[in-house]
């Protein structure tokens, strides 16, 4: 363990054991045991500001077995696929609240993430480490409930929990934004500004020089992408019973400046001098680039305990196609992303009552990137399918099932056989489980998973060459897992 990481350790031993814990394995309230793909239906009054020092986690961590020796790994071959085989991940909340006697507060948060692979499966006492969230926001200052947030902050809606995805809006910026809520109209403002910035080549290019004690860095080029967001979303409460509406419409932009590598014949002199050779294949500029983002949500709840349906629609065109973090490739003729594009349908659904519960989730997605070939491998469609049912035998033991179905469609052939391909995946799993009370998203839960794959001839030639799974019609994974949500800010 590094000293950085002692230190971590070493102060939130400290603030756990000197300061009140807001956190309990039960919450009063019910919406803090349930992740986000179930909606709130409005605003949360001032009453339920928690002050004080605060801590949450969200994690889920376990092993498997393929039955042939090796751990269980992942049949899945879509870009949101199954979540049930997903390796081990734990955030750690530290937060602080701090309410005056005029109504101004302010919460300051941090998020600590630990990625796979843990020590045991590479003999060195490293983890992968993310710092999540480290923001403060204010509010109260106004007399409207507008809060403001400078930081890095996870600004994201409603999830699709079977495929650990959110549809429309997910983004992990560098920045600033606000929110306004009219609890009485039931409307909610949100917009947001940030950046972030690649250790890529298309973002950073840095070289070593020799300078008057030892060495020195000079930056060659450096460009930032800045990400910006609006979303608008009108909540309808108890319009018909207990049923309540939500409608959301969302909004981003993407721009990435222009890049000059600096390798002119202004810098030849310097470079020969210190006997650096400039790259031959860098280009002398990289064109500003940029892109956008639309997208709806209908979310629809109160039709039974912890029930409810959402309805994404997301279209995505040139940078943003290719993500937030993602570097484009297949570009234009114009070294840009323009031209591509990706669209998203999604749906996920929720419905419980107080013996058996039901969870499903469906996508479709079509991505086509900037180049001028609209038949290759690069363009295509892809889905999945997946239904969950489940009997709460007992309050505690739960018996599930799980079935899904993934395809991909590319609009190219095969390289090998002039072939087109369509790799299908079919996954059925038998989770039964121990869990903290009668519910789809009560947690902790302990489960056993065992799910058999089926994948067809296209799907397995995905695999490498002599990848031995290329040979496995039907492929196993056995695995025992956890997994909790505490007061968590992922799923407030």
């Amino acid at each position: 363990m590094t000293p950085a990481m002692r230190g971590i350790v070493l102060l939130c031993a400290l603030m756990l054991a000197g300061m009140p814990v807001a956190a309990t394995a039960e919450p009063a309230a019910e919406p803090a045991a349930v992740p986000a793909a179930a909606p709130l239906d409005a605003p949360r009054a001032d009453a339920s500001f928690p002050t004080g020092f605060r801590f949450g986690t969200y994690g889920r961590v376990g092993f498997s077995t393929d039955l042939k020796g090796a751990p269980g790994r992942s049949t899945n071959l879509v870009t949101h696929g199954a979540r049930l085989m997903e390796g081990s991940y734990a955030e750690v909340d530290l937060g602080y609240g701090i309410k005056l006697s005029d109504g101004f507060k302010v919460r300051v948060l941090m998020t600590l993430a630990f990625f796979d692979e843990f020590f045991h499966f590479s003999g060195e006492a490293t983890q992968a480490i993310a710092l999540r969230n480290l923001y403060a926001e204010a509010s109260g200052f106004l007399k409207t409930d507008l809060k403001i947030w400078v930081g890095s902050r996870m600004y994201r809606g409603d999830d699709i929990y079977l495929l650990d995805w959110w549809p429309m809006d997910a983004l992990n910026t560098l920045g600033a934004g606000l929110s306004w809520d009219s609890s009485d109209q039931g409307w909610r403002l949100q917009a947001h500004a940030g950046v972030n910035r690649l250790k890529d080549t298309s973002s950073l290019r840095r070289v070593s020089v020799p300078s008057t004690f030892g060495a020195d860095t000079i930056t060659l080029m450096e460009r930032q992408r800045v990400v910006a967001s609006a979303k608008v979303t009108w909540f309808g409460r108890k319009l018909l019973g207990d049923l309540s509406l939500k409608v959301s419409l969302y909004g981003e932009y993407h721009r990435l400046p222009k890049g000059n590598l600096r390798y002119s014949g202004e810098f030849k002199e310097y470079f020969e001098e210190f006997a650096i050779a400039p790259d031959p294949n860098l280009l002398a500029e990289l064109p500003a680039d940029d892109g956008g983002v639309i997208g709806a949500q209908v979310g629809l709840w109160g039709f039974g305990p912890d029930s409810h349906l959402n309805l994404f629609a997301r279209y995505a065109w040139g940078l943003a196609a290719y993500g937030e973090w993602g570097v484009p490739w297949g570009v234009s003729l114009g070294r840009t992303s323009s031209g591509a594009k990706e669209l998203v349908l999604a749906a996920s659904l929720n419905w419980e009552n107080h013996d058996v519960g039901v969870m499903a989730a469906t996508y479709g997605r079509l991505f086509v990137d900037a180049d001028r070939n609209r038949y290759d491998l690069d363009d295509y469609w892809e889905g999945i399918t997946v239904v969950r049912p489940a009997w709460f035998a007992t309050e505690h033991f739960h018996v599930a099932a799980e079935v899904s179905h993934q395809w991909k469609e590319p609009r190219g052939i095969g390289p090998n056989d002039n072939r087109h391909h369509t790799p299908h995946v079919v996954q059925m799993s038998a989770l039964p489980s121990l869990s903290l009370g009668r519910g789809m998203y009560r947690r902790p839960e302990f489960r056993v998973v065992y799910t058999a794959s089926w994948l067809n001839a296209d799907a397995r030639n995905l695999f490498p060459q002599f990848d031995e799974r290329r040979d496995r019609t039907w492929q196993h994974y056995v695995g025992v897992q956890v997994e909790w949500w505490l007061d968590s800010s992922s799923y407030p």
